[in-house]
């Protein structure tokens, strides 16, 4: 079974740096998007309005050559082509320290080798990050104390929590760090779910919602409806039911990314789709969680929403 995995981490990991993609510069590369939130108006803003401007998810914080995903650096590099949401993957450590990165091993996207849940801080701290062409940046691990507390009058970040991670830690680290106002967590499971609210209370969730089974079992569980954002998967679903979600108030969130081969990102990008991003939108789409916001951007910019602010970066 490990073999099989590793392999399939290998060939996905070819795929990765062979399908790279030229990525245009932004219009201003001195200008951040940024999202304020209101103190304690964090579920207000997931609350969908009757009109809602569409926004990015970056999945990972937005990679792209030169900027390795999971790192402060891609997500400012991000914000200069657009406001959006920033979807990061949080790990633990032996020591328990909690960082940020997607797999479970340290060779793809660093200049280390081993199993992480292995390391400890001091161990992992002056590693370099790798882009998605396997080329190194320069650029280190960041610890999640350190991303929330840049995260705040910036952008959302929506915690990715990987197996082994104590969420209870997560939620303490949200709270100590004073980024309340600036934190959502996907949870897999109804089940997840419902520890999580039971841990954070007031922190919305990304909650799986792609059936009319799902939206029966979300009413059961006792979370509150207002702390939803419903993730709707990598496959489009019919106008009908992203409506549904809709007038409860929740807002939609359509996934483009995934395989670079199969994704609708890879589709769209190829040219092999007729659906454009802005169809998604079209279609019930408010949120698209993107492996290229920068195309994304491109389509959906919208100068309306009212907590968006652009800021010029000091020379």
């Amino acid at each position: 079974m490990r073999l099989v995995t590793m392999f399939a981490l290998l060939v996905f990991s070819v795929l990765h740096v062979a399908s790279a993609e030229e990525v245009p510069p932004p219009v201003d590369p001195n200008v951040r998007h940024y999202l304020k939130i209101p103190e304690g108006r964090l579920a207000d803003f997931f609350r969908r309005p009757a009109i809602a401007v569409p926004m990015v998810s970056h999945h990972r914080g937005g990679p792209m050559p030169g900027f390795p995903e999971n790192s402060l650096e891609a997500m400012d590099n991000a914000l200069a082509y657009g406001y959006g949401l920033m979807e990061v993957d949080v790990a633990q450590l032996s020591d328990g320290t909690l960082i940020l990165m997607h797999d479970d091993t340290l060779g793809r996207t660093t200049n280390g080798t081993g199993a992480l849940k292995q390391k400890a801080w001091h161990e992992v701290n002056e590693l370099v990050l790798k882009d998605e062409t396997g080329a190194l940046t320069g650029f280190r691990i960041p610890k999640l104390e350190d991303v929330l507390r840049w995260t705040i009058g910036r952008t959302v970040l929506t915690l990715d929590i990987k197996r082994g991670v104590d969420f209870a830690k997560v939620a303490s680290l949200v709270n100590s760090t004073g980024a309340q106002d600036y934190v959502a967590a996907i949870a897999y499971t109804i089940e997840q779910a419902k520890t999580f609210n039971r841990l954070a209370p007031g922190m919305p969730l990304s909650v799986g919602l792609t059936s009319e089974a799902d939206i029966e079992a979300f009413d059961e569980s006792g979370i509150p409806a207002h702390l939803a954002i419903a993730w709707t998967g990598t496959q489009l679903r019919e106008p009908e039911f992203y409506q549904r979600l809709q007038q409860r108030g929740w807002r939609v969130i359509v996934g483009t990314l995934g395989r670079r081969d199969t994704s609708l990102d890879s589709q769209i990008r190829d040219n092999r789709s007729h659906i454009t991003y802005l169809d998604i939108v079209r279609r019930g789409g408010d949120i698209i969680a993107t492996d290229r916001f920068w195309a994304v951007q491109m389509e959906i910019a919208n100068p309306n929403l009212l907590i968006y602010t652009q800021q010029k970066l000091a020379k």
